[in-house]
């Protein structure tokens, strides 16, 4: 198990290195002109130009920028906005509202996908099976560009069951409708995923073998099947807990909530890099955490995996 993490952890730190460097030369040679960018309409001189550049850096030559941006990073700098606010700051006030949202997407996903997965599998052909089949073709098919406006039409304007916006002081039911619409979709994948996987498993052979000696079917279901069906679920589960984190940008934008999603966007709008590239930093590492994650649970999960 050690040289397995020891192997696995050298291995998050390549991916980290070449993520960032890729990000940080995208947005550095794609992205514009952020001077102009930082002050709007207004024109800018050459004297204040001139100023800006040097103060950012950007009179740097590529690798010197990314060269000293790692080596901020990794002192626990991530640098500061455009507008000179620090960046860590930024993400202070963001995380937290998106952590409760992805928490809440989390447990909406397990709580309905996963559940009616693991039904709509043994019940495979029933009406509970192709009802569930049919509405998750239907969540699938709309966008959440879609799906988050007319949310918010019909639970808060139409029926008045939940605020309109959540804000920055949002509680636990401001963030209730924003979390079902931003797990929407994970719902839908992850029942489809879960029905899969149970209905193989039930044909599987060692299936046939526990039934044959008598094993109770709540006990095959319980122990073989759920258990043997898990792997594939746990895996979509811990990405998507990073995606539901990156991919907030259209859900918080809608109910006005000002998380990382929100910031994102708005940090692409205005054009400010470092900020860009603060976030996607510390997605990436998000990222990598949770995968590493799954892979500690397979051997869980499956006794037969072992990590030498």
């Amino acid at each position: 198990m050690f040289r397995y993490l020891v192997r696995r952890f050298l291995q998050m730190i390549m991916v980290f290195f070449a993520t960032t460097f890729i990000v940080y030369a995208l947005m550095y040679w794609t992205g514009g002109d952020p001077i102009q960018a930082l002050a709007g309409e207004k024109p800018v001189n050459d004297v204040l130009r001139a100023q800006l550049t040097k103060e950012y850096g950007l009179d740097q030559p590529f690798l010197v920028r990314y060269w000293n941006y790692i080596t901020d990073l990794l002192h626990g700098d991530l640098g500061n906005t455009l507008v000179g606010r620090p960046i860590k700051d930024v993400l202070a006030d963001a995380w937290p509202i998106t952590i409760q949202l992805a928490v809440i997407a989390i447990v909406v996903t397990i709580l309905f996908g996963v559940t009616a997965g693991v039904i709509a599998g043994i019940r495979r052909g029933s009406i509970f099976d192709n009802t569930t089949l049919v509405l998750t073709l239907i969540v699938i098919g709309i966008p959440s560009v879609v799906l988050a406006p007319l949310a918010q039409y019909l639970f808060t304007i139409q029926w008045k069951i939940f605020p309109t916006t959540a804000g920055g002081d949002a509680s636990l039911w401001d963030l209730l409708l924003p979390g079902i619409v931003l797990g929407s979709l994970s719902v839908a994948t992850a029942m489809r995923l879960t029905r899969a996987s149970v209905s193989e498993n039930l044909r599987a052979d060692f299936v046939r073998t526990a039934r044959s000696k008598g094993m109770p079917g709540r006990r095959v279901i319980g122990i073989h099947v759920l258990r043997n069906s898990l792997i594939p679920i746990v895996t979509f589960l811990g990405v998507e807990l990073g995606s539901l984190m990156a991919g907030a940008i259209v859900t918080e934008g809608v109910f006005n909530i000002p998380g990382v999603g929100y910031q994102l966007s708005k940090a692409l709008t205005t054009e400010d890099t470092p900020l860009i590239i603060g976030i996607v930093s510390v997605l990436v590492v998000i990222f990598l955490v949770a995968n590493l994650i799954v892979d500690l649970l397979y051997a869980v999960l499956d006794p037969r995996i072992r990590y030498e």
